[in-house]
């Protein structure tokens, strides 16, 4: 009895983790601190990366939440104009087919057992041995594809900021072949 009430209870919960829906999740990589930087032509200021559960037989999320590349966006300084700092962005959208089906390696164990018997002399003898193989069986992969868009150009001025996927750039200076930033 206490066997089924342990793997119903492992059933329910592996039902409710699988009851999640494929997300995509951007996060910053560049590092984030209060203190200002300097970037100067062609300086990556902000880099964003953003990750897709890979998605079970059921389209619903991987249970063991792993992911597969989705893309990212870059915000790279590219100089002055006019006195206001130039910057670039660049998206870029990975598309996969990816799934906890394509990315899953296998192993089979295969058992086999060997009896002998016989004698020796008049003495009657008798074995058993067991033995365990495994076969390995590598995940058969996905394909995947980029697509860039075409770079957007923006311009900010001293004390002014943009938001990014949901954190701020502020220029806190411009010179002449460099910014002062912040991420806020």
């Amino acid at each position: 009895m206490p066997n089924k009430l342990a793997i119903s209870v492992a059933l329910i919960a592996f039902g409710l983790t699988a009851c999640n829906s494929v997300e995509t999740k951007t996060k910053l990589v560049t590092p984030v601190t209060q203190a200002t930087k300097t970037a100067g032509p062609g300086d990556v200021v902000m880099k964003f990366q953003s990750r897709r559960s890979l998605p079970n037989a059921f389209g619903q999320a991987d249970v063991f939440g792993r992911t597969t590349s989705a893309g990212g966006t870059t915000v790279r300084y590219v100089g002055t104009r006019g006195g206001k700092a130039v910057f670039e962005r660049t998206d870029v959208a990975v598309t996969s087919d990816a799934t906890t089906m394509t990315e899953t390696p296998v192993v089979h164990p295969s058992t086999t057992h060997t009896n002998i018997s016989g004698t020796v002399g008049t003495v009657p003898v008798s074995g058993t041995a067991t033995s365990t193989s495994y076969k390995f069986i590598p995940a058969r992969g996905s394909s995947q594809y980029a697509t860039q868009s075409r770079p957007i150009q923006f311009s900010l001025g001293k004390g002014q900021s943009m938001k990014v996927s949901g954190r701020a750039l502020r220029v806190v200076d411009v010179g002449a072949s460099s910014v002062d930033y912040r991420i806020e």
